[in-house]
């Protein structure tokens, strides 16, 4: 017995040491290999990193309103079990259609098919490029658009349509059926008579009756100034410079943070970003790049317009952009220019909605708004754009960190989105084309 004991100890001792040593060799092998690991695993985050950004860019740069016609009439539509722009991207995100062939560019033709009710409508807030759209086209292709015409009935077309040049856009399409999306657009919650006018480059929904839409409130979370300091300018120490109502981080001369105290608002300025992108394509896309790079963030960024250089993205409720505490009212601006890029952008995130009592606010027919502002001066010209948007409002004597969204007209004349009474209440204006009158903004 003794002898076995003492053969079985041995034995054990004998294999520990064996599972040891093979253990050792193991993690060497391993550790030796290191660079062969890192690059599977940097192959795997760069494939992940890759897919994740082609579906937010997909996500952000996504129609923002649904129209459908139904007895000889359009209806504006939004339905809060289906989200239907979403819906419409999921079904074309793998078209593989063939090069989009221009059909036509006729004015009396585009408005015959806006007025056509065997299509669907779902319209961007600007025009964006094919090439967002239709990812396995040419990345080259800076054609733009900003209506899509879903057909309500089977068919192998889509048409996309541009309404600034009454161009069409025909796309052959293979295995896709819209047959559910149609189902759900037309079985909306909320529909609203609309008819389509032309308001500078972009046919514009006019609502024709007096409109009753709810307000809401957010809980809301706002990053500190360290935050944009270490995405936007680094870990390097930046110097900072506190002037009047702002603090200015630098980092070198090439870059430089202004914070407001007292507001949301900063503006970052990158001078060795000196080269304007030359094609519309790369301006919208190299603009979500910058946008990311601050940390914003993301769920219901949307792209909201774009003039020249600049491009725009806000926050939306519903189917309505939301418009911010401040001067510039926007989530986030991107600027190009020959000397530096600009970014003025909102730190403000809404975060969690609170339940309300059901409050709702009623705005006047659209062209009552109109016959408003040419009663002001302001000649049909200048008016780039009007627009349903919400005004987030912090009341402080409730909660610091709740806002209220109300529902209002939104105005675009000279490039600056002012609300109708903002536009209204501003004295001795003058708006004539090429002029800029007595207001600050973009």
């Amino acid at each position: 017995m003794r002898f076995k004991d003492k053969f079985s100890r041995i034995t054990l001792r004998i294999s520990l040491i064996v599972m040891v040593v093979l253990s050792i060799i193991l993690s060497a092998i391993i550790w030796g290999s290191d660079a062969r690991f890192s690059r599977i695993e940097e192959t795997s985050n760069q494939t992940q990193t890759k897919d994740l950004g082609q579906r937010s860019l997909r996500d952000i740069y996504l129609p923002t309103q649904t129209f459908y016609f139904k007895d000889k009439q359009m209806y504006q539509v939004y339905d809060t079990k289906n989200n239907l722009p979403l819906e419409f991207s999921k079904l074309t995100q793998s078209v593989k259609p063939l090069l989009p062939i221009r059909v036509w560019s006729s004015q009396s033709k585009y408005e015959k098919l806006l007025k056509n009710p065997n299509y669907v409508q779902l319209t961007y807030p600007d025009q964006i490029t094919i090439s967002l759209f239709l990812t396995n086209v040419r990345k080259a292709d800076s054609r733009e658009f900003n209506r899509f015409f879903v057909p309500a009935r089977s068919s192998k077309y889509i048409y996309l349509g541009n309404d600034e040049n009454y161009t069409i856009y025909r796309v052959r399409l293979s295995d896709v059926s819209f047959d559910n999306l149609v189902e759900h657009i037309q079985s909306a919650k909320t529909q609203m008579p609309v008819t389509l006018q032309k308001v500078h480059d972009d046919y514009l929904p006019f609502y024709d009756k007096n409109l009753s839409l709810p307000t809401y409130s957010y809980l809301t979370k706002e990053e500190s100034d360290s935050y944009f300091v270490y995405r936007l300018l680094g870990s390097n120490n930046p110097t900072q410079h506190s002037s009047g109502e702002s603090i200015t981080y630098s980092n070198g001369v090439y870059e430089r943070l202004i914070a407001a105290k007292h507001t949301h608002n900063y503006e970052y300025i990158d001078y060795q970003q000196d080269q304007v992108p030359k094609t519309i394509s790369r301006k919208l896309n190299d603009s979500l790049y910058f946008v990311r790079k601050i940390g914003l963030s993301e769920p219901d960024l949307r792209f909201f317009d774009a003039d020249n250089n600049t491009v725009i993205y806000q926050n939306y409720v519903e189917e309505y952009p939301i418009f911010l505490p401040g001067k510039y009212k926007m989530r986030a601006q991107v600027k190009f220019a020959s000397n530096g890029m600009t970014i003025n952008f909102n730190s403000l995130d809404l975060q969690i909605p609170i339940p309300t009592s059901g409050e709702k606010k009623t705005l006047i027919p659209t062209n009552e708004a109109m016959d408003e502002l040419y009663q002001k001066g302001y000649h049909q010209k200048d008016i780039e754009r009007i627009v349903i948007g919400y005004t987030a409002k912090s009341d402080n004597s409730k909660n610091k960190k709740l806002v209220d969204l109300e529902p209002t007209y939104y105005v675009k004349i000279n490039k600056q989105w002012k609300t109708l009474d903002e536009w209204l209440n501003i004295n001795n204006q003058v708006v004539n084309s090429g002029k800029e009158g007595l207001v600050d903004g973009l």
